[in-house]
């Protein structure tokens, strides 16, 4: 199969759509000798802020995967940003999407080219919010459309407008991926055709978690985590939007109530680890902080934990789950959307309402006052893992969606629906 992958970044950039971009175009690529090229910007940073690293070269391959990097506009972000703020002082609402699309949505023509050009059998782009996903609305008016697939990760945890753009991208398409189910159902309830609707998620290697058991207790030995000490923890962005604060806010509370808690947060620098660093150095809060750390130490990272939590309140899938899964630890997560979708509480994990502090204290410490319960939800979130989001079953997957994708588009002529 000739594959065409479009999304926003590529690696080395790094995020849940890059990470998934990349083991699903090498895996094709690999197990099934496909022709997969991967078109992409020239930044290791997104639209969602200010900052460029050119990433070259703009042509290469790596494992397989032929990549190209093309330009897009960024001159232009701060006169949209300071439109939007008279915008909204005069009229108190937000500027339209007929004009925000040019700030967050990548105005690259040189990838709209690509895509008119491209002699792939199928294209597939991911996530919803970027201008060429508008690909199906254009198509026709070329000498050879292509069928396309939509990886949304759209996050449905606020209700959307009936006529919001990203639900006419999602009945434009000739296969939407989901991650989870409630992704699938929320766009069921909007009209999109249930039947193009595959849900996938994203996948893991689980033998890339194994660590020898000396490397776990010489790192639990070098942050001074004793064999009593129960280690809670989270691997991931180090922001606020992540969890992170209410995290720190329940264990102020645990703190106090069990000396032998110890936090762990590990994730890359921003502008939240200040706020972190007051907590650790004025309130003497036992908080482990490691920041930017080599990929080689994450498996060690997930190992050392007793307990994992992710206390985000939006989330379209959850890959740091699986990873914590694939070490046999318990997750502590959100009880809404994706989370609660993809999450089995009173299984492998333990759930409590966005927000609620008291209730993530409670998960806690039930977790950390049971080695057996820790073992049995590590136990059970490692076997869904292995039968459902192992890198081979996600690849097999996705290449049946595109097979769904042609299908669909070969039996509808290529209109638009």
């Amino acid at each position: 199969m000739n594959i065409l992958h479009v999304c926003q970044n590529y690696y080395p950039s790094v995020g849940g759509p890059q990470y998934t971009m990349k083991h699903v175009s090498e895996k094709l690529a690999q197990k099934y000798g496909d022709d997969v090229e991967v078109c992409t910007t020239n930044s290791l940073y997104g639209p969602e802020t200010q900052l460029f690293s050119k990433v070259d070269p703009k042509n290469e391959v790596i494992n397989n995967v032929k990549i190209k990097r093309h330009p897009f506009y960024r001159w232009h972000y701060p006169f949209i940003i300071l439109f939007g703020k008279v915008y909204g002082k005069t009229t108190g609402k937000r500027l339209p999407h007929s004009i925000t699309k040019y700030r967050w949505g990548i105005a690259s023509p040189a990838i709209n080219e690509h895509l008119a050009a491209t002699n792939a059998d199928v294209i597939m782009a991911t996530t919803i919010i970027y201008n060429f996903c508008d690909y199906p609305f254009w198509r026709n008016t070329l000498k050879s459309p292509k069928p396309f697939v939509l990886y949304g990760a759209i996050h449905l945890h606020k209700p959307l407008q009936s006529n919001s753009y990203l639900i006419k991208r999602a009945k434009a398409c000739d296969c939407y991926i989901a991650n989870t189910d409630f992704e699938k159902d929320e766009l069921v309830k909007y009209g999109v055709d249930k039947s193009k609707i595959v849900t996938i998620g994203t996948g893991i290697e689980p033998n890339d978690f194994i660590v020898p058991e000396e490397e776990i207790l010489a790192f639990r030995r070098s942050q001074n985590i004793s064999d009593n000490d129960i280690l809670v923890g989270y691997v991931g962005r180090l922001v606020k939007g992540k969890g992170v604060a209410i995290l720190i806010d329940a264990f102020r509370k645990l703190n106090s109530l069990q000396s032998n808690i110890k936090l762990l947060l590990a994730g890359g620098t921003t502008d939240y680890v200040p706020e972190i660093r007051k907590a650790i150095d004025e309130e003497h809060l036992p908080i482990i902080l490691i920041e930017s750390f080599d990929d080689k130490l994450k498996p060690v990272l997930y190992n050392a934990l007793d307990i994992f939590v992710l206390a985000s309140q939006s989330e379209s899938f959850g890959v740091v789950f699986l990873e914590a899964w694939s070490c046999k630890k318990p997750v502590v997560g959100t009880r809404m959307g994706a989370i609660q979708s993809l999450l089995s509480e009173n299984i492998d994990s333990l759930l409590f309402d966005a927000g609620n502090t008291e209730q993530l204290t409670d998960a806690i410490l039930k977790l950390s006052a049971s080695k057996s319960l820790r073992k049995e939800m590590g136990t059970w979130g490692y076997k869904k893992v292995i039968e459902n989001f192992t890198w081979d079953k996600i690849a097999e997957k996705y290449r049946q969606a595109y097979q769904t994708g042609i299908e669909n588009f070969a039996k509808n002529n290529g209109t638009k629906r």
